[in-house]
């Protein structure tokens, strides 16, 4: 069962930042921008290449890490995690999926050289910081306490 409830949660969270919404998007700003696929001969398909590697490595490390420590529960906010994860790549950093999803984000701005993609990149990312500073780390203090907040003292938010 928790298999297909992480693949619920992969196909409903980073399938709506980076599919739905980006397809929306186009749809309502093709005729204001172009949206051109850039050729491998150009540097911006290399800087793409980059952000598409680095968001993979990341979304897939953490969404593991989160699989194999997380005990009962999701990524998903419906149904939280047991434990506290402080392994993989929530020792460098404490939101690494959604450094994965920007990343990911950036990697489609590039590739279609998109000015509205970029721009939905750094309101996905501005707007997941607010959220997490307002309502998550609210919520992680009261379910795991002093331990969170020495965590959160000892790892950087998204930078490590």
């Amino acid at each position: 069962m928790k298999r297909k409830e992480y693949l619920k949660v992969a196909l409903i969270l980073p399938g709506n930042v980076l599919i739905t919404i980006p397809f929306f998007i186009f749809l309502f700003s093709r005729n204001s921008y172009s949206y051109n696929l850039i050729s491998f001969d150009n540097f911006l398909f290399y800087f793409a290449m980059f952000f598409l590697l680095l968001g993979l490595f990341l979304a897939i490390w953490s969404v593991q890490t989160f699989y194999t420590k997380g005990g009962e529960g999701t990524p998903g906010p419906w149904k939280p995690i047991s434990n506290l994860i402080i392994s993989g790549p929530y020792t460098y950093v404490r939101n690494p999926m959604i450094l994965g999803v920007v990343a990911l984000l950036l990697f489609e701005s590039a590739i279609f050289s998109s000015f509205p993609f970029l721009l939905w990149a750094i309101v996905f990312f501005i707007g997941n910081i607010i959220y997490f500073k307002t309502f998550e780390e609210r919520e992680l203090i009261r379910r795991f306490g002093t331990d969170y907040e020495n965590y959160k003292t000892e790892v950087p938010m998204l930078f490590p």
